[in-house]
């Protein structure tokens, strides 16, 4: 197996873990949902945030040597919206199998959308995410929620997506107070669900040292979204040393896209760059 991207040549299956992609209806109507929609607006209030269709994506994929993509929509506030980017995302998916889709659920409403999420899953979502709590963050409310989405993946046999963030250093749009202690309750009490902590965990990875941790999260999981914008290249050398087998590249495309991330990857063992570039996806998703 080899990789250079843009230098030269690759040959290994590549799979971005974490992608977002939404139906032009949505993309036209950013500025009407971002003045009802606080974590949304946080996201991508901004004009100039990007936002994309599976169009995009595909080229994006193909540019860059991505066989596969995981798909994710956005934990909006209205239910409506949900839905329809859910239906966007698994009818794309049933006619495009290179991309992989997950179920969106919003947990900040009385409705956490269990019913939601189930429908996805039983029309062909291969797991939930990513969850996220941009508005109000992660409290007692959204942490109860968050247990009911989690026993349902459990019982469908799929992977969670969580989005993470760090709790120190620069700030940006949509970071907020993240209780680790209350993530570590959460990932023990569901031991037997992969659980991907997006954004390296927002440094939650740096407390596998402690051994109870490292055992509690035996099934737990870290992509690379934003990656280049949070860490220096110093990060790719942790993951080769301590977390070769948990790590699954995610670009957070279309923020960021492969290319971001080539000069870190390049720089990483054979054997493990091709682990974080697809083989650890494939533990998780499986083959399809």
């Amino acid at each position: 197996m080899f990789w250079l991207c843009h230098g030269l040549y690759y040959s290994m299956e590549i799979i971005d873990a974490h992608t977002h992609i939404f139906p032009s209806e949505i993309i036209k109507r950013r500025e009407r949902i971002a003045a009802k929609d606080e974590g949304f607006a946080k996201i991508y209030g901004n004009p100039q945030a990007p936002m994309v269709n599976h169009e995009v994506l595909l080229n994006y994929m193909e540019r860059e040597g991505v066989m596969s993509s995981v798909v994710c929509g956005f934990p909006f506030r209205d239910t409506g919206f949900i839905r329809l980017v859910n239906d966007y995302i698994l009818e794309t998916a049933a006619h495009y199998r290179t991309l992989i889709p997950l179920a969106s659920v919003s947990i900040a409403e009385n409705n956490c959308g269990i019913g939601e999420a189930e429908r996805c899953l039983r029309a062909g979502a291969r797991g939930i995410g990513e969850v996220a709590f941009y508005d109000e963050g992660l409290g007692s409310r959204e942490l109860e929620r968050l247990h009911e989405i989690g026993g349902l993946a459990k019982r469908f046999g799929i992977p969670l997506l969580l989005h993470m963030n760090e709790q120190v250093g620069h700030h940006y749009r949509g970071k907020m107070a993240i209780d680790f202690k209350a993530v570590s309750r959460f990932v023990e009490s569901h031991g037997d669900l992969s659980i991907i902590l997006a954004h390296c965990g927002g440094g939650l990875c740096f407390y596998e040292f402690m051994p109870e941790i490292r055992r509690v999260f035996a099934r737990v999981f870290y992509d690379t979204a934003a990656l280049p914008y949070i860490y220096s290249h110093d990060m790719y050398k942790f993951i080769e040393m301590f977390l070769s087998e948990k790590t699954l590249f995610g670009s957070d495309y279309p923020l960021l896209s492969l290319k971001r991330y080539e000069e870190g990857m390049n720089g990483l063992d054979e054997k493990v760059r091709e682990k974080v570039l697809g083989g650890n996806a494939l533990k998780v998703f499986g083959h399809g």
